[in-house]
């Protein structure tokens, strides 16, 4: 099973930082961020990678590499279009998994790979999401996207702005081929920009300022009647470092309380 980790946003709400650079090469606790993603997937077995790029891309590969220095094999898909929302890097890397089911986190999330492997232990052909009950600090809480988990254990809604809820999404999932098919929907859907071939975009005045995003396709599924289930990996460290704030909390839990993923 491959890997697929998102690496293609500008990160804006980093700013200044990366002015210069891109987000997935700022560092925290002296290492930049997309080492610990590598890393957690490497240790939880996954060492087959794709890593989506767009804003600098060329900073990110010329520091990754092919992955030998990770122990893993790391090829790349570019989205160019990473201001329309991260479905879309998603949807550039649907070649290099083709039809096979892949494992998806982001490269700002410090996660822990008992994350993965607990992910993995769940395998039964299910599209999954894992989720995060007990989360408290704010990388994780502030700006979160939230998901209502049903009693069977499945996604019932998701979304940022969704009541009621009970967890948070802690940006790593288990997806099917099925989840290009929503976004392909997302993307020829009436009163949104047309994919017409690939890199050329019909603008119309409708798309959102978040664009498309991973919870809208999942939205789009579970209306369908696809069920996506929850995977509780309450209490296992993970980080989501969207603003200088994040960075200097996990700088500061990573310096002090000698935390590490």
């Amino acid at each position: 099973m491959k890997g697929v980790i998102l690496a293609a946003g500008d990160g804006t709400r980093l700013e200044p930082l990366t002015l210069s650079r891109p987000k997935p090469l700022i560092t925290v606790g002296g290492r930049p961020l997309i080492d610990y993603t590598i890393d957690a997937f490497v240790r939880a077995g996954i060492k087959e990678l794709v890593i989506v790029v767009g804003y600098k891309a060329r900073m990110i590969q010329r520091y990754v590499g092919d992955g030998s220095r990770y122990g893993a094999e790391i090829e790349y898909a570019f989205n160019p279009d990473y201001h329309l929302g991260n479905a879309l890097s998603v949807y550039a890397a649907r070649e290099a998994v083709r039809d096979k089911p892949f494992i998806l986190a982001m490269s700002d999330h410090m996660i822990s790979p008992h994350i993965l492997t607990t992910l993995m232990t769940r395998l039964n052909g299910e599209d999954m999401l894992c989720i995060d009950r007990l989360a408290y600090a704010p990388p994780q809480t502030n700006d979160a996207t939230k998901v209502w988990v049903d009693e069977e254990g499945f996604i019932a809604r998701i979304g940022k702005g969704i009541e009621p809820w009970n967890a948070i999404d802690t940006g790593v999932f288990l997806f099917t081929s099925c989840i290009f098919s929503a976004i392909s929907h997302l993307l020829h859907a009436d009163g949104r920009p047309t994919y017409r071939k690939e890199n050329e975009w019909k603008q119309t005045s409708c798309l959102s300022d978040e664009g498309y995003g991973i919870s809208d396709a999942l939205t789009w599924l579970i209306r369908k009647g696809h069920k996506v289930r929850a995977c509780d990996v309450s209490g296992a460290f993970w980080m989501d470092v969207d603003t200088l704030d994040d960075l200097h909390y996990v700088e500061a839990i990573l310096r002090e309380q000698g935390v590490s993923p």
